[in-house]
């Protein structure tokens, strides 16, 4: 009879530790899956704004502990609006999704690529020469030297660019931005800007 009593509560306590591993598990899926809305952008994937200015934190301590230094670089696509009217927003969100992949894949594993919202990305990148920016620039604009297929049509289109320099620039994150900022938008001023549809 003690075996017998000994054996049910040995199978409730495994039946309960069972219970509170999968409970255990569902919360840690949870708290990842808030994690990630809380991080990233719902369209890309890609960091959102919280999540770059962390990046941007680690690589100001980083290069403060090693007198080293990086370029932030943003972007603004030209003419986004001409394509949401064009083809319509479901065009422009796969827009956003080709874009996104394509400068993931240009650049180094270890470089931040964001979306600040809208058609605004920010990439961080650890460089060591002014070379070394002119190369990232370069991968960037590479991610919009082909056409980009939506909606059944192929598209090229452009963006602005500006970028500042830790710390030649700035030192902190707004006035990085700040003058990255005003650089894109000095170079979309000076554009003429028009949208070119390729039709495939």
């Amino acid at each position: 009879m003690f075996l017998g009593i000994a054996c049910i509560r040995l199978v409730r306590i495994t039946r309960e530790r069972n219970d509170l591993s999968a409970r255990l598990a569902q919360s840690a899926a949870s708290n990842e899956e808030l994690k990630k809305l809380a991080l990233y952008d719902w369209l890309t994937g890609l960091p959102n704004r919280l999540l770059l200015e962390d990046r941007i934190n680690q690589a100001i301590a980083k290069a403060q502990r090693e007198q080293g230094c990086f370029v932030v670089l943003f972007l603004d696509l030209d003419c986004f609006k001409m394509v949401n009217d064009k083809f319509g927003h479901a065009a422009g969100d796969l827009l956003l999704n080709q874009i996104a992949l394509r400068l993931s894949e240009n650049l180094r594993h270890h470089d931040t690529v964001a979306r600040m919202g809208g058609d605004e990305f920010v990439v961080v990148a650890e460089v060591l020469t002014s070379q070394d920016i002119s190369t990232i620039c370069d991968k960037v604009a590479k991610s919009f030297s082909s056409p980009f297929l939506i909606a059944g049509k192929m598209l090229t289109i452009d963006a602005s660019m500006g970028h500042a320099q830790y710390p030649d620039d700035g030192e902190s994150i707004e006035d990085l931005l700040s003058k990255a900022d005003d650089g894109m938008y000095n170079l979309k001023n000076g554009k003429r800007l028009d949208v070119n549809y390729i039709m495939g």
